[in-house]
């Protein structure tokens, strides 16, 4: 009699894969706040951020001592926002502390977890994201005719099924059109992929494959503060290397790494070239304008910034704007600042904002922390994101407050594998 062959029916997904994917989600909401895409609101995007992370973690968590910095910070900001502002403005405060308590509930659901959970947590959205950024020039190329368009305001997008997107800058001005992907352009997306290549040269064993598509993936993006901080990247991870390698590889990396790396420097010269001097020198005199006009709205309120109301800064430009700039009228009336440090400022004064930079480049979640804390400062030089979720989780997470709780659980927690060039 022929034996039956045993049947071990399938298990359904554990309890910690089912955490990791609420992590998951909860991260890509996130992320998508962070000028997401325009089909979904914020506000729907917000709640389910907040519904995640309260279905992984206690609200009460975040009344804990170690979190006591944050909203000292918080309720501060406030104060500031009130006493600079023209008038209490309900809707810009709303919707800033709506922002600050996400990334809160964000950084809850992390502090407990083993080191570079985070990492582990965003490598799969980031490298689906890397591939989107590669593929969306490519189809634009070959299949033009698969792309519709969609409006925002004044700005005329390109899409197919709003996952490969892009608009152009300047009418046919790039063989290879410049992938917007979740946001609204690709100063946004080069941040999350330069996270990507962060987390492959810092975090993960080495991958030739997964360095190159993320290389790949913010060189598509054509932004002058991607290429900056991939030369960056690239620059410190190049000089961890010889720290630690053998003798042979020392003198292996040492000859053939600048060799390597010419492409790259290559690629960030011609980029600054033509952003400074080419056709895209418009984003360049752009970037002076909101600079140089954020430090004089600054220097108006210095101690207590202006608040959040975006028409009063419109206001406050207006009347201390940078001038001797080549831009025409339209281009520079009630222009939204794109410089995410000097909005900072601005809105809250330079004694808070400098707690919210420390707070950055001290952050927890990544290693080296100075070299992440850079990566998003840098980002925010031509972004004005420091006011989302994401980034918020890791500015808070270089304001917790160390206590003895959190020092023996730092020390319970397992490490899990180890970084690439330890």
């Amino acid at each position: 009699m022929a034996r039956t062959p045993d049947y071990t029916p399938k298990r359904g997904m554990s309890r910690d894969e089912l955490q990791l994917r609420i992590r998951q989600v909860a991260l890509f909401a996130a992320i998508l706040i962070s000028g997401g895409l325009s089909s979904i609101p914020r506000l729907p995007l917000l709640a389910l951020l907040l519904v995640l992370c309260f279905a992984l973690t206690n609200p009460m968590r975040a009344l804990k001592a170690e979190f006591a910095g944050i909203w000292i910070l918080l309720l501060a900001t406030g104060a500031a926002a009130l006493l600079g502002g023209e008038s209490f403005q309900l809707v810009p405060m709303a919707i800033r502390y709506a922002n600050f308590i996400g990334g809160v509930v964000l950084l809850m659901i992390y502090i407990d977890r083993p080191p570079r959970t985070i990492a582990d947590d965003l490598y799969l959205i980031l490298k689906l994201m890397a591939f989107q950024a590669i593929l969306t020039p490519i189809l634009a190329l070959v299949a033009p005719g698969i792309f519709w368009t969609f409006q925002v305001q004044e700005t005329t997008y390109q899409t197919f099924l709003y996952i490969f997107t892009y608009h152009e800058f300047v009418a046919d001005a790039t063989f290879f059109k410049r992938p917007d992907g979740f946001f609204f352009e690709p100063g946004v997306l080069q941040m999350y992929l330069n996270v990507f290549l962060f987390i492959c040269l810092f975090l993960r064993r080495f991958s030739a494959f997964n360095i190159g598509l993320a290389t790949l993936a913010v060189i598509a993006t054509q932004s002058t503060t991607g290429a900056v901080i991939l030369v960056m990247l690239y620059g410190v991870a190049y000089l961890r290397f010889l720290k630690t390698a053998g003798r042979m590889q020392k003198l292996a990396v040492f000859i053939l790494g600048p060799i390597l790396l010419l492409p790259v420097a290559a690629y960030a010269s011609y980029n600054l070239a033509e952003k400074f001097y080419g056709e895209f020198s418009g984003s360049a005199q752009a970037r002076e304008y909101d600079l140089r006009t954020g430090l004089n709205v600054v220097m108006e309120k210095p101690l207590t910034g202006i608040g959040f109301d975006y028409e009063y800064y419109f206001d406050v430009a207006e009347q201390v704007g940078y001038r001797d700039v080549e831009l025409s009228r339209d281009n520079i009336t009630e222009r939204s600042n794109s410089n995410g440090i000097v909005t900072l400022l601005y809105s809250i004064g330079i004694p808070l904002g400098l707690v919210f930079l420390w707070g950055t480049m001290f952050q927890r979640l990544f290693r080296p922390r100075w070299l992440f804390g850079a990566l998003i400062l840098l980002s925010m030089t031509s972004e004005a994101l420091f006011f989302s979720p994401f980034v918020l989780l890791i500015v808070f997470s270089g304001l917790l407050i160390p206590t003895r709780t959190a020092t023996a659980r730092n020390k319970r927690a397992p490490s899990r594998g180890r970084p690439a060039h330890a």
